[in-house]
Protein backbone atom coordinates (compact mmCIF):
# COMPACT_ATOMS: atom_id res chain seq x y z
CA UNK A 1 0.00 0.00 0.00
CA UNK A 2 1.29 3.31 -1.14
CA UNK A 3 1.95 6.18 1.80
CA UNK A 4 0.04 9.00 1.84
CA UNK A 5 2.18 11.76 0.79
CA UNK A 6 1.92 15.12 2.80
CA UNK A 7 0.72 18.32 1.70
CA UNK A 8 3.52 20.52 2.37
CA UNK A 9 6.22 18.59 2.47
CA UNK A 10 7.70 16.24 5.38
CA UNK A 11 11.86 16.02 6.76
CA UNK A 12 14.33 18.46 7.55
CA UNK A 13 15.70 19.70 4.76
CA UNK A 14 13.37 19.65 2.33
CA UNK A 15 10.72 22.07 4.86
CA UNK A 16 13.79 24.45 5.68
CA UNK A 17 14.34 24.72 1.44
CA UNK A 18 10.50 25.29 0.98
CA UNK A 19 9.68 27.53 3.99
CA UNK A 20 12.98 29.53 2.62
CA UNK A 21 11.62 29.55 -0.94
CA UNK A 22 9.09 31.92 -0.08
CA UNK A 23 11.49 34.67 0.31
CA UNK A 24 11.71 35.31 -3.41
CA UNK A 25 8.06 36.84 -2.71
CA UNK A 26 9.52 39.73 -0.47
CA UNK A 27 10.82 40.57 -3.79
CA UNK A 28 7.44 42.36 -4.92
CA UNK A 29 6.65 44.24 -1.71
CA UNK A 30 7.84 47.96 -1.16
CA UNK A 31 11.01 47.96 1.11
CA UNK A 32 10.52 49.58 4.01
CA UNK A 33 9.28 48.25 7.43
CA UNK A 34 5.71 49.17 7.83
CA UNK A 35 2.99 46.42 9.02
CA UNK A 36 1.43 45.03 6.18
CA UNK A 37 -0.90 42.06 5.43
CA UNK A 38 0.81 40.58 2.44
CA UNK A 39 3.67 40.13 4.98
CA UNK A 40 1.70 37.63 6.92
CA UNK A 41 0.61 36.33 3.50
CA UNK A 42 4.02 35.34 2.77
CA UNK A 43 4.29 33.55 6.48
CA UNK A 44 1.19 31.87 5.87
CA UNK A 45 2.63 30.03 2.77
CA UNK A 46 5.91 29.80 4.01
CA UNK A 47 5.16 28.40 7.70
CA UNK A 48 3.08 25.30 6.13
CA UNK A 49 6.10 23.74 5.39
CA UNK A 50 7.02 23.38 9.46
CA UNK A 51 3.92 21.69 10.48
CA UNK A 52 5.79 18.45 9.05
CA UNK A 53 9.42 19.50 10.04
CA UNK A 54 11.65 16.76 11.68
CA UNK A 55 14.77 16.89 13.60
CA UNK A 56 16.84 13.91 13.88
CA UNK A 57 16.98 12.60 17.79
CA UNK A 58 19.90 12.65 19.59
CA UNK A 59 22.13 15.30 21.86
CA UNK A 60 23.75 16.89 19.16
CA UNK A 61 20.60 17.79 16.99
CA UNK A 62 19.63 19.60 20.54
CA UNK A 63 20.15 23.29 19.24
CA UNK A 64 18.88 22.51 15.84
CA UNK A 65 15.78 21.20 17.81
CA UNK A 66 15.18 24.35 19.77
CA UNK A 67 15.97 26.70 16.88
CA UNK A 68 13.32 24.96 14.37
CA UNK A 69 10.78 25.24 17.48
CA UNK A 70 11.26 28.90 17.96
CA UNK A 71 11.12 29.41 14.44
CA UNK A 72 7.86 27.32 13.78
CA UNK A 73 6.29 28.88 16.47
CA UNK A 74 7.00 32.56 15.98
CA UNK A 75 6.72 31.87 11.85
CA UNK A 76 2.80 30.27 12.29
CA UNK A 77 2.03 32.76 14.99
CA UNK A 78 3.03 36.23 12.60
CA UNK A 79 1.27 33.79 9.23
CA UNK A 80 -1.60 32.56 10.99
CA UNK A 81 -3.02 35.29 13.17
CA UNK A 82 -4.73 38.48 12.59
CA UNK A 83 -0.98 40.10 13.38
CA UNK A 84 0.29 42.42 10.35
CA UNK A 85 3.83 41.23 10.18
CA UNK A 86 7.19 43.72 9.15
CA UNK A 87 9.24 43.31 6.49
CA UNK A 88 12.29 42.92 9.11
CA UNK A 89 10.39 40.50 10.74
CA UNK A 90 9.84 38.27 8.21
CA UNK A 91 13.50 38.50 6.57
CA UNK A 92 14.54 37.76 10.71
CA UNK A 93 12.80 33.95 10.02
CA UNK A 94 14.33 33.71 6.45
CA UNK A 95 17.94 34.35 7.97
CA UNK A 96 17.16 31.96 11.21
CA UNK A 97 16.17 29.32 8.72
CA UNK A 98 19.62 29.86 7.02
CA UNK A 99 21.76 29.95 10.09
CA UNK A 100 19.62 26.62 11.07
CA UNK A 101 21.06 25.35 7.25
CA UNK A 102 24.51 26.34 8.61
CA UNK A 103 24.11 24.72 12.13
CA UNK A 104 23.02 21.32 10.11
CA UNK A 105 25.98 21.59 7.95
CA UNK A 106 28.05 21.41 10.51
CA UNK A 107 26.50 18.59 12.38
CA UNK A 108 27.41 16.77 9.11
CA UNK A 109 30.78 17.64 9.68
CA UNK A 110 31.00 20.41 6.70
CA UNK A 111 32.41 23.58 7.12
CA UNK A 112 29.64 25.92 6.01
CA UNK A 113 30.06 29.48 4.62
CA UNK A 114 26.84 31.61 4.35
CA UNK A 115 28.00 33.76 1.52
CA UNK A 116 28.38 37.15 0.57
CA UNK A 117 24.82 37.06 -1.50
Amino acid sequence: MAQEQSEFGKGLVVCLVKFSQHALELQDLPVDNQPHYRYGMILNGASDHLYEIEVPQGEEWSKVRKDIKALRNKALHLGHTKIEATRKQVIELFDKAIDIALEIDKLLGLKPDRGEW
